[in-house]
């Protein structure tokens, strides 16, 4: 998943699969001590759980979800999985799962719970797996969909065009599933030797990278250049790549870096290695999501009668719109809509050359401190900066952050 939705979606992910643990074991009880007798199950479940929960069990319990969320998170559960196959990721869930119901097994001796015994342990391991397995699989299924109809997509660079970049230009162009879609090519020859291929455009040369990644949104490369013969220009691209934070490939021997972590895959059953620099998908970041995402919608429905009073007043003192809207750089060199309230008059822009000797500062920058273009309700609002406060709808749809 691209990095917008990526946090919030692996925050629920694991959400789910401690839910599902729980709903395994709930299932797992029910199946091997519920009586015959018993009116129906649910009414079992509540007669069990009212019976049995007690704070030196509810602290266990609290304990035993923190080691399987650790358990999950290292056995790899919530990286992508673009790259890799079901079968492969159906492995880490097994596995994943093999030591959660160990651990199970170990607090449930420590906690004296009877109905926890070996039987019941691998009850519980095989529903599990059915359970977070089904709900990959349907997930596998959406992203598919998705990538299909032009979602969810990653811009991919390669490096190199021999053979192996000739290969995997046309898996890339066959597996649309995959998600990935090539922004072009960067080496020393401008085009591919087979005709095929022709189409993938030719960037510049490896000296050009850092033009190429400051100009183009790229989210991963691909380096398929010889080590033998190249081994400066990939150490270089490398270098360059891993200080962007962009995820790189190698079909190849991994070369000295020191920021970027290594992880190897196979993708149609050849080997590859990526090299990663920055900051994952974590716990963290993913706090930091759902505190964007909360705190700026709470702002936003407590702030909505201010905002509506100052839209009115933009209104009433000048002709035109009430907000401002300006494109910005954000993550990867994508471009977002940044919001703001209207402070100026609507001929600001064409004004500029007017007021140009007025100026105040040197270069690029353009400040006024007393700006003739600013309205009566511009000024008031710029003061207090409460023209800033509509950029709590970007916050909101992920564009920006709560700083």
């Amino acid at each position: 998943m691209t990095a917008r939705y990526g946090q919030l979606a692996n925050f629920f992910m694991k959400i789910n699969d401690l839910g599902l643990m729980l709903a395994a074991l709930w299932l797992a009880i029910v199946i091997n001590y519920a009586p015959a007798d018993q009116a129906t199950v649910s009414a079992y479940a509540v007669d069990f759980l009212s019976s049995r929960i007690k704070v030196g069990n509810a602290l266990l319990g609290g304990l035993l979800l923190i080691i399987w969320y650790i358990t999950f998170e290292l056995q790899g559960l919530y990286r992508s999985h673009r790259l890799s196959t079901f079968t492969d990721e159906l492995k880490e869930i097994a596995r994943a799962t093999g030591i959660a119901t160990v651990a199970l097994l170990i607090v449930a001796q420590a906690g004296r719970w009877k109905t926890i015994n070996l039987r019941t342990t691998i009850c519980i391991g095989i529903i599990v797996i059915l359970l977070i397995g089904g709900m990959r699989l349907l997930l596998r299924i959406h992203l598919r969909r998705l990538r299909l109809r032009g979602h969810n997509i990653k811009k991919l660079l390669l490096i190199g065009n021999g053979p192996r970049a000739e290969w995997l230009a046309r898996h890339v162009a066959q597996r649309t599933d995959l998600g990935y879609r090539l922004v072009g090519y960067v080496d020393e020859e401008r085009r591919f030797k087979d005709r095929a291929t022709f189409d993938v455009p030719w960037l510049g040369f490896i000296a050009d990278l850092p033009r190429i990644i400051a100009n183009e949104v790229v989210d991963e490369v691909f380096i398929t250049l010889p080590v033998k013969s190249q081994y400066a220009r990939i150490e270089s691209a490398i270098t360059i790549l891993e200080e962007q934070g962009i995820m790189v490939h190698l079909f190849s021997d991994l070369f000295p870096h020191k920021l970027a972590r290594s992880r190897a895959w196979e993708f149609e059953g050849a080997p590859l290695v990526s090299l990663h620099s920055a900051p994952s998908i974590s716990w963290r970041t993913e706090a930091k999501r759902v505190i964007d995402f909360v705190g700026s919608a709470i702002l936003l429905v407590f702030l909505l009668p201010m905002l509506l009073l100052v839209a009115v007043a933009i209104k009433l003192d000048s002709a035109g719109p009430i907000f401002f809207i300006q494109e910005r750089m954000g993550y990867n060199k994508r471009r977002f809509r940044m919001i703001k309230f209207r402070t100026m008059s609507a001929d600001a822009e064409a004004r500029i050359k007017e007021i140009e000797h007025l100026n105040e500062t040197d270069g690029p920058a353009f400040k006024i401190r007393h700006d003739p273009r600013l309205t009566r309700i511009g000024r008031l609002l710029r003061k207090l900066s409460i023209d800033e406060l509509p950029q709590l709808i970007n916050v909101l749809i992920g564009d920006m952050s709560l700083v």
